[in-house]
């Protein structure tokens, strides 16, 4: 097994290895976090890890060396993440036999044909790295081999894959009302946005404009994006919309229970996407396998891209309440059940 993510080589002693007792913890990943403790390629240097995110009451709690990521978790990915110092409990638990469940809020109003469609399993292409380079044995892994792959596809050829049945179901939101501070470069952008082009200006961005050449992945129509699909009606169905609000510094989420707001910048500007004339949906998805980036695919497959994703449950364990970067010890019998 390769323990590269590791904070350090095993504390143990020869020794003592065989009498060493293994503690084991859960953590809440942020989003825009890399899965490791340490950095294993130069060009990952600038990015946040582990160790930047985890609260400062919690670093206490984790030892000093020897403790591993058990799976990954997408950078663009947040929820729940096990650490461990037994690297045999690691690769147990990674297994197909261990469920693990995702929160996903998707583009768009989701119907219930593409949640059948996923339940049945869909065809997704992955990098031909994924089958017989490197094993993903998280639902959402992007490992360091095929990160490379997906930034530039045509550097290698891909693999179609048909998923394994599912769970899949609609999850109830409820909404909730945050503060969204301004800041000056939301100022700068409004005054763009007002500013009015000269002839000049608009010439230029015509030139720059390219036509849509690809396919429609609802209607499967040529000549539009799906987000621009007249078959998919505009309604408030779980969306973001503040437009109802006459204060522009509050923001409306719909959230499932368990999952909290995304994380505001530093400067309390919560960096979302306007949904007034988009809605979304959120829903749960239950897997036992994991290709690289799966449950993005998925989504993605049937007509409805993920735009945030939360793994909630690892077999029994779940989040139970905890906020982003929070880390909470486990005991042998919680590990026990998992595997």
């Amino acid at each position: 097994m390769n323990n590269d993510d590791a904070i350090s080589s095993s504390a143990l002693s020869p020794n003592n290895a065989t009498t060493t007792h293994h503690r084991h913890f859960k953590m809440y990943k942020p989003a825009k976090v890399l899965t490791q403790f340490k950095f294993t390629h130069r060009k990952r240097r600038n990015r946040t890890l582990l160790g930047d995110v985890i609260t400062a009451a919690d670093t206490t709690l984790l030892p000093s060396n020897g403790v591993m990521a058990i799976g990954r978790l997408d950078e663009d990915s947040e929820g729940l993440l096990l650490l461990t110092t037994d690297g045999k409990v690691s690769e147990q638990v990674r297994r197909k036999s261990v469920e693990k469940e995702y929160y996903v809020q998707v583009d768009g109003k989701i119907t219930q044909e593409a949640i059948e469609r996923l339940q049945l399993g869909v065809e997704i292409s992955l990098p031909a790295t994924n089958n017989h380079k490197h094993r993903d044995d998280d639902g959402d892994e992007r490992s360091s081999t095929c990160e490379s792959t997906l930034a530039s596809p045509t550097a290698s050829t891909t693999t179609s894959y048909t998923t394994m049945p599912c769970k899949a179901r609609f999850l109830d939101t409820s909404i909730i009302t945050v503060e969204n501070k301004k800041n000056e470069a939301t100022t700068k952008e409004e005054d763009h946005s007002n500013h009015q082009p000269s002839e000049t200006e608009t010439k230029s961005n015509k030139r720059k404009r390219r036509k849509f050449g690809g396919t429609c992945n609802r209607c499967k129509q040529a000549g539009h994006k799906a987000k621009d699909c007249s078959e998919n009606p505009v309604d408030l169905f779980n969306t973001n919309n503040n437009s109802n609000n006459n204060n522009d510094n509050v923001v409306q989420l719909a959230l499932p229970a368990g999952i909290i707001p995304p994380p505001p910048s530093l400067n309390g500007h919560y960096n979302i996407r306007n949904t007034t004339s988009r809605p979304t949906s959120w829903i749960s998805i239950i897997i036992n396998e994991g290709k690289n980036r799966q449950v993005r695919r998925m989504t993605a497959a049937v007509g409805y891209p993920t735009l945030r994703l939360v793994r909630v449950k690892i077999g029994c364990v779940g989040l139970d309440g905890m906020v982003a970067g929070e880390v909470r010890e486990l005991s042998e019998d919680v590990m026990d059940s998992i595997i």
